[in-house]
């Protein structure tokens, strides 16, 4: 049974054209591309912050007061986000980026599944969970020393081995803001592309949300994946309410096959 229906499918073949014809693509990715690897997602109607409301469990306010809770969030959605695998939507973008399609990636991810696909260029905005930093002399550890730190006692926060200030995970928490690096080179990217690949987002984090808008003003276009409405839809050259790890592939699939058959009519 077709998954697709005959809409989706021009739309597939579409995207492909466009990608293909593009000279600076980039994509923008959101928690739907990695609820298909199994990580639920933060905000939806069964997300994280209804079992741990945000107040109490998300922000730096109250890992600091209160790092017990924290402690015990973790204890629950550590392991699925530690364990999780990549998906034929992850595999699929490194495969653009591979083929030079793709030049960067946005992702508004924590778990780090596109650099386990392979992928290369990866910014992500709101950080990753496998690092920790210091909030004192900003020294990155890995999960694997955090785990060690954290296993005799679970109800303080590691402390640095340098300067003794604690350590907090490598991802934005309520309150904060994002990463400097990451935010204006996205930003940057934005604007330079002629093609945004939006997969997985509903475009409702900000500021995040606003970069499809920075390539829309400077003349680009945009691919919108994604298994809910997004309130840029109708500015979209191509929408496909779909899973991405279903149309990613193939969008891939069909860029191989218009590659080939511009290949034999080069050799005829």
């Amino acid at each position: 049974m077709d998954v697709l229906n005959p809409t989706e499918k021009e739309n597939v073949k579409k995207a492909a054209e466009l990608l293909l014809s593009s000279k600076h693509a980039i994509v923008l990715t959101g928690a739907g591309i990695s609820t298909e690897s199994g990580i639920p997602d933060f905000r939806g109607k069964d997300g994280i912050w209804k079992k741990y409301p945000v107040e109490t469990y998300g922000t730096l306010k109250s890992l600091l007061t209160n790092p017990s809770k924290f402690w015990k969030m973790a204890e629950d959605i550590a392991p699925t986000l530690f364990n999780a695998k990549p998906n034929p939507g992850h595999y699929a973008i490194t495969y653009l980026e591979k083929m030079n399609i793709i030049k960067a990636i946005i992702t508004q991810n924590i778990d780090g599944l596109h650099q386990k696909a392979g992928s290369i260029i990866v910014y992500e905005v709101h950080g990753n969970i496998n690092r920790f930093t210091c909030l004192g002399c900003g020294a990155s550890y890995s999960k694997d020393v955090i785990l060690q730190k954290t296993k005799k006692e679970k109800s303080l926060l590691p402390v640095c081995d340098s300067c003794a200030s604690p350590l907090k995970p490598s991802v934005v928490l309520f309150g904060e803001n994002l990463p400097n690096f990451e935010k204006y080179m996205s930003i940057d990217l934005a604007k330079k592309t002629d093609i945004m690949l939006i997969a997985g987002s509903s475009l409702e984090v900000a500021p995040i949300c606003d970069l499809p808008i920075y390539t829309l003003n400077q003349g680009g276009k945009l691919i919108i994946i994604n298994d809910e409405p997004t309130y840029l839809d109708e500015r979209s050259d191509i929408v496909i309410n779909q899973k991405t790890g279903i149309v990613l592939p193939l969008i891939v699939e069909e860029i191989k096959k218009i590659k080939a058959l511009n290949g034999s009519k080069t050799q005829n």
